[in-house]
């Protein structure tokens, strides 16, 4: 091979190379460079053969990349390194280097490439990490990540931590670092004895979210509850999640008792309500009873006899008052005008004394028998009463008087059987 065929064919794996390849010297400026230069930074060839490559490194990167360079050109061997390098329209692309030097010719040869779009992956996944970490460390509940530990299958397989948040860290009282790769077993092997271990394992068998709630027993010999829910995330891998939910499980707990209360209160007073209601029937019969019996006393006491076609007779017996004188209204009025009777005598053979108002309430008697055309006769009038209307007059004219009963009927009856005048 000449020469000349070299050459061309290095000029050939310059231009066709997509890597950034090229030749630099040991006085800081590159002496051969490829075509992908051009396309990746902008400049023509020119430009960059012209300046120092320094020129074009990031200011923050340059102090560094001096010494990088130092040590390429010492002919330590190959030096691998990233930098950024400015761009004609003004950013930055990272550039990772991979060279070694001649130090017969003085000169560095590298290949280089873009790796711009990888750092700004890795910086996403960072910030992505960060905010992931932010996250479940600010979480009130517990999460956490386990495997399944490798050649452990089946309902008794073992787990361990691959990531766990401060909450879990915090409930552990261990560092991160002290959780992170242990098993399950061995950082909280009562999670096994409540079933929670084979609830991940039904979680990968399923590839389906496992919600539980778990009674877990505290030292103190009382109960606390946790919330769980595991996600499959892969064959070996499930994310756990778990919440302390002891207070709305008292809460309920309180709540339930609460209304096994009130229910044995409701059933206590529907049970008083009942016997009020017995009571309240039994007290009604005995007041449909006892008016039942005010009323046959009543019209034993103030009987209306019919003596002749148009004649009744109202015996009175006992103590009159202004009750008894209102019944006497009561029951005496309809009387005559059910029976059309022209005479109505009211016998007071068996009253001993009457007052004032019980006279009054007598004389209204009277006029209103007079206003539904029937006349009044009394008979069997006492000294004690014919004072007492003496006393409060009004009672001259309103009606005829007979010291006897017989004299009173016999009066009447002639004059409805003989026809005189009333």
């Amino acid at each position: 091979m000449t020469e000349s065929w070299q050459l061309d064919e290095l000029g050939r794996f310059f231009e066709l190379s997509v890597d950034l390849v090229g030749i630099a010297g040991f006085d800081g400026h590159f002496k051969r460079i490829g075509q992908a230069w051009e396309r990746t930074l902008g400049y023509s060839r020119e430009e960059l053969l012209s300046k120092p490559f320094l020129d074009f490194v990031h200011p923050d990167d340059r102090e560094r990349t001096l010494a990088e360079s130092a040590q390429a050109f010492a002919g330590t061997g190959s030096i691998t390194f990233t930098n950024r390098y400015r761009c004609h329209d003004g950013s930055y692309r990272w550039i990772e280097w991979n060279s070694s030097a001649s130090q017969e010719a003085q000169v560095v040869y590298f290949v280089a490439r873009d790796i711009t779009d990888r750092k700004r992956a890795e910086e996403a996944l960072v910030a992505a990490e960060a905010r992931f970490r932010a996250a479940i460390d600010g979480s009130l509940d517990v999460f956490c990540v386990l495997r399944r530990a490798p050649g452990e299958r089946g309902a008794d397989g073992g787990f361990e931590f691959t990531e766990a948040n401060a909450k879990l860290v915090e409930m552990f009282g261990r560092p991160r670092e002290a959780v992170i790769g242990r098993s399950v077993d061995e950082i909280t092997p009562e999670t096994r004895q409540v079933g929670v271990v084979a609830l991940m394992e039904r979680a990968l068998r399923t590839r389906e979210r496992v919600l539980e709630v778990i009674e877990f027993r505290a030292p103190d010999g009382g109960s606390f509850w946790m919330h769980y829910q595991i996600i499959p995330l892969s064959d070996d891998d499930v994310a756990v999640t778990a919440r302390d939910i002891t207070p709305f499980k008292r809460l309920e707990g309180d709540l339930r008792d609460s209304l096994q209360r009130r229910e044995a209160d409701a059933e206590e007073l529907e049970q008083k309500n009942r016997m009020l209601a017995l009571e309240n029937a039994e007290r009604e019969r005995a007041e449909a009873l006892l008016r039942q019996q005010q009323d046959t006393m009543l019209a034993m006491s103030t009987p209306i006899i019919q003596a002749w076609e148009g004649v009744l007779v109202l015996p009175v017996i006992g103590t009159v008052d202004t009750a008894r004188a209102a019944q006497i209204m009561e029951r005496l009025l309809p009387e005559i005008v059910r029976t059309q009777a022209r005479y109505a005598v009211l016998d007071l053979t068996g009253v001993s004394a009457v007052d004032a108002a019980t006279v009054s309430h007598l004389l209204a008697v009277v006029r209103a028998a007079s206003l539904l055309g029937s006349r009044c006769l009394v008979s069997g009038i006492s000294p004690a009463i014919a004072r007492t209307m003496t006393e409060i007059g009004g009672a001259e004219g309103a009606f005829m008087t007979f010291g006897l009963l017989q004299n009173a009927l016999r009066y009447a009856l002639s004059r409805c059987t003989g026809g005189g005048a009333g």
